[in-house]
């Protein structure tokens, strides 16, 4: 069996192939490509084939780990998002439930009213009422306020419509008419129902989840349906299985539906890999520890198994999300994170990137920002002529002059300056790997640290010291 698994991360894009009979292994790397990321995984499939000699059409299976739906959500550059939901209930996604991320902050960020998913005048509202506890019906829905709200969304340039009813979880049957309401009145939308995407208990989290998942519906339907159909034109016939944020893998149809499950897509494949890694290694307690270019992503391994995060617990970008994933922690640290003097001339770094492009100073893309991959250019912990397998050369002299600017606004040589990136950056992954087992009662000393993805091994050894 002839396989392709390719991630698409925040700088680059991973291609690896593998043969079964054969046991053949070969791996690939090509930038990323933000405005269109299906160029780059295309780009590093046929390459990989060409290189490798392999025939697009033997290949079996296309696996693929994606960051679509995540950096949608991270990026707040989703769908104009409508909702229709039952009278009364229209600001349930603004109040929350009272309650504030931190009691006793005055400057806080509450991302579900501060960026909403839904503004507030693409909320409707429709007469219907299920009762528990066997969701019969109270009062009728109203069909016709149904195709009013539906109308009245699409002339206001709506791209998406979450259905959000009461008690839906216990009987879908109004939901699932008022979508076929408006999917009636607006074939062009994306149209989901809270039921099918979450069916449990808890208004804010379910509704929030139907929301979000209609917030980045169009965007990865539209890249899903591009990237099938790249497939077949450059002569792959294996079908698309995106990967899940709880480490099943789904067809390209069901994640088109449903694309709140691929939130974590690439880091949960990191997990498994990282328990794969130890299970060959007779490790059963591992810190899977994922740095790319944008994010590094800390998940934990406990006799063999990882843990799933509670429906309670689960947040991207600061929303709730009900849906099932690997429990795992993202910050914003990795090779092009950038390291500034914050407005309180504080030396930070991250969680602001230089991303694909330009990326940073060293990649010689114009990128003129001093970050984490510049740095340990500077200090000689990465070869200028020998990045990528030689494939890429690093420009050492930009990296040299953003980190001298650096160096100067702090008062302090340019190598000095350079390492204190890399301590802040160390210390804020070992800071988060604390969060996930000194805060949850683990003791890390009884773990082994698995380092991978492009920037891991690079600080692997200096994370797991602190």
């Amino acid at each position: 069996m002839k396989l392709i698994g390719v991630d698409v991360g925040g700088t680059f894009t991973d291609v690896m192939y593998g043969d079964t009979e054969s046991q053949a292994v070969a791996i690939h790397k090509v930038p990323t490509t933000p405005d269109d990321p299906s160029r780059g995984v295309i780009q590093g499939m046929v390459e990989i084939c060409e290189r490798f000699d392999v025939d697009r059409p033997a290949v079996d299976h296309v696996l693929h780990g994606t960051t679509i739906a995540t950096n949608a959500v991270l990026e707040y550059k989703g769908a104009t998002t409508g909702m229709v939901t039952t009278e009364g209930y229209r600001d349930i996604l603004h109040i929350g439930r009272h309650q504030r991320p931190q009691h006793y902050s005055i400057m806080q960020d509450v991302p579900w009213q501060d960026r909403p998913l839904v503004q507030r005048r693409h909320r409707k509202v429709v007469a219907e009422r299920l009762t528990p506890p066997d969701g019969a019906v109270l009062t009728p829905l109203d069909e016709d306020a149904v195709r009013r709200a539906a109308r009245e969304l699409k002339a206001a340039g709506v791209e998406a419509i979450a259905v959000c009813f009461l008690f839906s979880y216990i009987n879908s049957a109004h939901e699932d008419r008022a979508a076929e309401i408006i999917r009636a009145e607006y074939p062009d939308c994306f149209v989901t129902t809270s039921s099918a995407v979450s069916p449990q208990f808890r208004e804010f989290e379910r509704f929030t989840t139907a929301a979000m998942n209609a917030f980045i519906g169009p965007k990865v339907r539209t890249y899903v349906k591009e990237l099938e159909g790249a497939l077949v034109d450059n002569g792959f016939k294996a079908e698309l299985h995106v990967m899940g944020s709880n480490g099943g893998v789904a067809t390209g149809a069901m994640v088109s539906e449903r694309p709140v499950l691929t939130l974590l897509s690439g880091p949960a494949a990191g997990v498994l890999g990282g328990a794969m890694s130890g299970e060959r290694s007779d490790r059963g307690r591992l810190i899977t520890f994922d740095v790319g270019g944008t994010s590094a992503d800390i998940g934990l391994v406990v006799d063999g198994q990882f843990a799933e995060a509670t429906a309670r617990d689960t947040w991207i970008g600061g929303y709730p999300v009900m849906a099932p994933m690997i429990d795992i922690h993202t910050i914003g640290a990795g090779g092009g994170s950038i390291a500034h003097l914050d407005a309180g001339q504080a030396f930070r770094v991250g969680p602001q990137s230089a991303g694909a492009q330009p990326g940073p100073a060293s990649y010689g893309r114009g990128g003129t920002l001093p970050t984490v991959t510049d740095a340990n250019v500077v200090l000689g912990r990465l070869q200028p002529g020998n990045f990528l397998g030689g494939e890429m050369t690093l420009d050492a002299d930009a990296a040299h002059r953003v980190i001298a600017d650096l160096a100067e606004q702090l008062g302090m040589t340019k190598e000095a300056a350079a390492s204190g990136v890399l301590t802040i950056i160390n210390a804020n992954m070992a800071n988060a790997i604390r969060s996930r087992t000194v805060q949850k009662g683990h003791d890390p000393r009884e773990f082994s640290l698995v380092a991978f993805g492009g920037a891991g091994p690079l600080h692997g050894v200096d994370v797991a010291r602190d």
